[in-house]
């Protein structure tokens, strides 16, 4: 466990990072959903060859929704052609990114519940879920009630806005960690709360929301202590990073020195220690790959590109359950 106490040299309170009775390892399955910070470490997993399925339906925000979509996984739902809605010409569903929309209402469906049944299966096979909550605050339909997930950029004329209090989330998900033990016993559930900061409704407004996130959260691991975890990238950002150079231009999203950052944090106190030996290797061999050089006609690059393949074919034999499949991402 890192220790609480301010370090004097560097100026800054190490945030308390607690001592996980697990380490993943490259054979373990993992999905992550939740807002778009899921998908800045899950992406950086993925990278790592970790195998892994990150935010199916796109980021997701606010808890009722994220917990709307596991229920769909658990439970193998497709959607069916009424639970999609048409604006702007595209076919769209609520719960699903508007990357999954389209002109066509078929092949919108056709795509949202191809990847329902992708990250269904992913679900039943791994061995951590990570949920990061973003915001406490929901939209209700006034036509249907349900709680979206995506507004898809319809007027807020057509959605109640409201806060989701700590009893409402604690109540939701200890019914969900009771159900989803009974039918994956050995799945661990990592929490997180985005630093990430939704500014709409005001600072104050946004301080009440991520509260209500934490303090829903610290209930839910003190109720399933063996099954319900916390990583405190909130605390991270706030008591390690507490300073606008890391954020964006925005003053609300983190920049990639602060996501590098949290993202070491994670490794070191998530990972097994043997697998860090095989982190470092992919390390090197992704900064090779992402080698633009001015000139790639000279001989020396095309040895280096040689050097690099032979590298890669050496590392798969070595260590054939990575993901080797999935697309490099800087």
């Amino acid at each position: 466990m890192r220790s609480s106490v301010a370090n004097i040299d560097g100026f800054y309170t190490p945030a308390t990072v607690p001592n996980y009775p697990f380490r993943i390892t490259y054979r373990d399955t993992s999905v992550w959903i939740g807002s778009c910070f899921t998908s800045n470490i899950g992406e950086a997993m993925k990278s790592l060859k970790f195998h892994c399925e990150i935010n199916p339906f796109g980021a997701l925000y606010n808890p009722a929704s994220i917990l709307l979509a596991l229920k769909m996984l658990i439970g193998k739902r497709l959607l069916s052609s009424e639970d999609l809605f048409e604006f702007d010409e595209l076919w769209s569903s609520f719960l699903f990114h508007s990357s999954f929309s389209d002109i066509d209402r078929s092949k919108a469906l056709e795509k949202m519940n191809r990847q329902l049944s992708v990250a269904s299966n992913m679900l039943y096979s791994s061995k951590y879920l990570f949920i990061t909550f973003g915001t406490a605050y929901v939209f209700h339909s006034k036509t249907s009630g349900e709680i979206v997930g995506n507004c898809h950029k319809l007027s807020s004329t057509n959605f109640v806005h409201e806060c989701l209090s700590i009893d409402e989330v604690v109540k939701q998900y200890a019914d969900f960690v009771n159900d989803i033990a009974k039918i994956l016993p050995e799945l661990k559930i990592v929490f997180s709360v985005s630093p990430v900061r939704h500014l709409k409704n005001g600072a104050h407004d946004n301080q009440i929301s991520k509260s209500i996130l934490i303090l829903a959260v610290d209930k839910l691991t003190n109720i399933f202590p063996n099954k319900c975890f916390y990583f405190p990238a909130f605390e991270i950002v706030m008591d390690e990073l507490r300073d606008y150079r890391f954020y964006e231009k925005d003053l609300c999203h983190l920049s990639e020195t602060a996501v590098d950052y949290i993202r070491k944090v994670f490794i070191d106190s998530m990972i097994d220690e043997q697998d860090k030996k095989i982190i470092a290797e992919i390390k090197k061999l992704n900064l090779a790959r992402a080698h633009r050089p001015f000139n790639t006609t000279t001989s020396s690059y095309r040895k280096f590109v040689e050097n690099t393949d032979k590298k890669e074919t050496e590392l798969k034999k070595q260590y054939p359950y990575l993901k080797w499949n999935q697309n490099f991402q800087n």
